[in-house]
């Protein structure tokens, strides 16, 4: 019977798959030749076609594995290949980051500039170099030290071949895909989730993480991938290797810091000094190792560009609710316009002493018995009030650092279902939502956190329902119980009277 009835949904989910393979492969097609090579507003429709193709048909093929009590994992595997070979092959059309990368690795191999101290658009005659791309020219380097070195490597290894160079770093990517896959179903196995397979689609499948990830090649799944890995390391017990990692993640982007405290109270509670000693001095190791190559001239970084460029405000709380400001300061209430500065100071400075007091919270909270699970909750959680409420800036890529972790947490938990559903809102970012700073706020953060804020709420005003009716029940059984009891008494008393 679990065979046949399973039947009816891996038909509709190959179907489904089958659709999702065509919407990559016309992405591919439209942009074959770049995004310059259409105008602004075939762009913009096109891309409303694939973000409602695309959201609909991962709402259908969720349905179905939902749905399904003994689907296979192979063939979420096998589409997953398609989608990924796919989307490898997408020009990038949202977002030039990666360009950026090149030009960062370039910069290091063909004239041999630091680029944490040289603006690429100091490189001499860069405009007539091929390999160079108008993108960031004018900003330091803004990722960490390792991300730095693998541009290096990658550029080294496309010896100035620019379309090779693409291609690897997309690569790269395509490997942690896979790998991050692979953790999300061992670990939900390993966790007793009921159905791992939920998991494996939720991010195989997705598709903000083709699109922004894998087809515009953004390294924030690298990063995502390794908090991850970090995370399953603690599930496994390998105790000794979850610092290091999460300081590689660090190494890429700057976002796991904050999580590293946690993670070395963890290591000492449950594997003692002695080991937790042992992982910094790893860690230590391979910070030196990763910053040996650009810590000659550390006196001439340009750190308050950098502090610059990470505390730009775009598409974040802090943008949201500026504007808002400017908003009402510009059309209701002009008199409000000289107090602009000391509004945004407001804005900036209460959500990072709300993030340290919060911060401060979550390290008293640290129960006695610190398991892997509660690690992984808390350490999530810290890294979505950062990115999510606390950055200044915030695009949607970021959330590549966010969902692989997600998918270990417990199915119904509140925070994995939030971050699922901004993953999904957050592909609106492809459409003019993007620059649109008041409303993709609202649609793409505020409207998916009131969905799972009702959902919450009304579960727990379930529960003294629900212990109602358990208890009337209860009453009920023992009045019936107690009435039978005088039924039967009484017709024994009546028997015993007719025997007399």
């Amino acid at each position: 019977m679990g065979k046949q009835s399973s039947l009816p949904s891996a038909y509709g989910l190959g179907r489904v798959g089958i659709l999702t393979s065509v919407v990559y492969l016309v992405t591919v097609v439209f942009y074959f030749k770049g995004p310059a090579s259409h105008s602004r507003t075939a762009r913009e429709i096109f891309s409303w076609f694939i973000v409602s193709a695309l959201l609909y048909l991962f709402w259908k093929g969720y349905q179905l594995v939902d749905s399904s009590d003994d689907l296979s994992a192979r063939e979420l595997v096998i589409f997953a290949a398609v989608f990924c070979g796919l989307a490898f092959l997408v020009f990038p059309f949202h977002s030039t980051d990666v360009f950026g990368y090149i030009n960062r690795g370039w910069q290091q191999v063909h004239y041999h500039q630091n680029p944490y101290i040289y603006y690429v658009a100091e490189i001499p005659n860069w405009r007539q170099d091929p390999m160079v791309w108008d993108h960031w020219i004018y900003n330091p380097n803004p990722y960490g030290f390792l991300f730095t070195l693998l541009a290096w490597l990658l550029c080294k290894i496309s010896n100035g071949h620019w379309w090779l160079m693409l291609s690897l770093f997309k690569a790269v990517n395509v490997l942690a895909y896979a790998g991050a896959a692979w953790l999300i179903w061992d670990g939900a196995k390993r966790l007793g989730h009921s159905k791992p397979v939920v998991s494996l689609y939720v991010f195989l499948w997705n598709p903000l993480i083709l699109m922004h990830e894998i087809a515009n090649g953004h390294n924030d799944i690298l990063t995502g991938a390794l908090v991850l890995l970090a995370m399953y390391l603690a599930l496994v017990g390998a105790g000794l290797w979850i610092i290091p990692v999460l300081v590689v993640a660090t190494l890429l982007k700057y976002g796991p810091a904050v999580v590293i405290p946690f993670a070395l109270v963890y290591v000492i509670k449950n594997y003692g000094w002695k080991k937790a000693i042992a992982s910094c001095l790893i860690s230590v190791a391979i910070m030196i190792v990763a910053a040996a190559p650009y810590m000659q001239d550390w006196r001439m970084f340009k750190l308050e560009d950098m502090a610059s460029n990470a505390t730009l405000i775009d598409n974040s709380l802090h943008s949201f609710l500026i504007h808002i400001f400017e908003n009402i300061s510009r059309h209701l209430i002009p008199a409000l316009n000289r107090y602009h500065a000391l509004a945004d100071w407001l804005i900036k400075n209460t959500l990072r002493l709300g993030f340290g007091l919060f911060l401060i919270s979550q390290f008293v909270r640290i129960p006695k018995k610190f398991s892997s699970k509660t690690l992984a909750k808390k350490s999530l959680l810290i890294m979505f009030v950062l990115i999510c409420v606390v950055s200044s800036k915030f695009n949607a890529w970021y959330m590549g650092m966010l969902l692989p972790l997600a998918l270990l947490l417990d199915e119904e938990d509140w925070l994995r279902r939030l971050i699922i559903l901004i993953s999904c809102a957050q592909l609106l970012s492809l459409t003019f939502f993007k620059q649109a700073y008041i409303i993709n706020f609202f649609a793409m953060m505020l409207v998916p956190a009131w969905i799972v804020f009702k959902q919450v709420w009304e579960a727990r005003e379930a529960v003294p329902a629900r212990t109602r009716l358990v208890e009337q029940t209860v009453e009920s059984v023992h009045s019936l119980q107690s009435t039978r009891l005088r039924i039967n008494n009484g017709a024994k008393e009546q028997a015993r009277q007719s025997v007399l």
